[in-house]
């Protein structure tokens, strides 16, 4: 994939990527940089990191490519990692996270594992960048279709939980989601936006070959093929995020996703949240027990 002078729309922007070894996040750096954005891949791990990084640099002709040590599930972690920008960010996509937990895993801080990183963490991360945020900055979050069938309940909101993992996965997006659509409110008046986007039904057997990641058997990539008129490759599930956080169409509390049936697949088109998460009193709620979570004061 080799940029073309037409398509480096974004040359001279930044974008900081959560979770950008591997997945959604690897593809949406990817697609950024072929845009000619300068992208800086925020990671848990700086070896994986550095894979990505020279994958990034050999299918994209003259890629800026930066690394972020950054752990979502570490309160002084994220701290240290937002205080080393030195650099105007004119995008964040709030892609990390964790995607199954055991009910007792817990965060550094003692927070649930998936609320404490997926929701917790995200917005600790961008209260502590507010420094570096470009004045037209855009930041997404990404969401998920299991939103949907998640309750928030901002007063229990790191409680243990009961149900399945999958559930509160889907609540850890939602109320990811929900903060985002809050802060939009709070950026009101301003250049800056907030909106969120989902991937649809993304898998690897779908998605091109990328040396050091998700290695994929070739029998499990000619089953796969069988699927694809139903799902897609984590290529195009990045495109509606990458979309929400770079296209001139795309504006402060909209919602992004796959067009096609279910939105499983598709090309970007916009979509429909569900009404808890873009409720003022459901984000607002939230927002309290964000700050009184992570200690943290958001200067929206």
């Amino acid at each position: 994939m080799t940029p073309t002078p037409r398509t480096r729309d974004l040359a001279g922007r930044t974008f900081l990527v959560t979770g950008a070894n591997a997945g959604i996040g690897y593809w949406c750096a990817e697609l950024l940089a072929a845009r000619g954005a300068r992208v800086v891949l925020g990671c848990r791990s700086v070896d994986r990191a550095t894979v990505a990084e020279r994958s990034i640099r050999t299918h994209v002709e003259g890629a800026d490519v930066g690394i972020l040590s950054l752990d979502l599930g570490a309160l002084t972690g994220i701290a240290a990692a937002a205080a080393s920008v030195d650099e105007p960010l004119h995008g964040v996509i709030c892609n990390a996270g964790v995607k199954a937990a055991d009910r007792g895993e817990r965060t550094a801080d003692g927070h649930d594992l998936m609320i404490g990183t997926n929701a917790l963490g995200h917005f600790a991360l961008l209260a502590r960048l507010a420094p570096a945020l470009a004045p037209d900055a855009r930041v997404v979050a990404v969401g998920s279709i299991a939103h949907r069938f998640a309750r928030i309940s901002p007063d229990t909101l790191d409680a243990p939980w009961t149900g399945s993992s999958l559930r509160q996965y889907g609540r850890s997006k939602a109320a990811l989601m929900a903060l985002a659509f809050e802060l939009d409110r709070r950026w009101r008046g301003t250049a800056r936006s907030a909106l969120c986007a989902h991937p649809g039904y993304a898998v690897d057997p779908l998605t091109p070959e990328r040396d050091g990641l998700a290695p994929v058997r070739p029998s499990t990539r000619r089953l796969a093929s069988l699927t694809r008129g139903v799902v897609q490759g984590k290529d195009a599930g990045a495109a509606p995020i990458v979309h929400a956080a770079a296209s001139p169409d795309a504006t402060g509390g909209d919602y992004w996703g796959p067009g096609g049936l279910l939105e499983f697949r598709g090309a970007p088109r916009r979509v429909r949240a569900s009404d808890e998460v873009r409720s003022r009193e459901v984000g607002a709620a939230l927002w309290t027990a964000a700050e009184e979570l992570t200690g943290v004061t958001f200067p929206a």
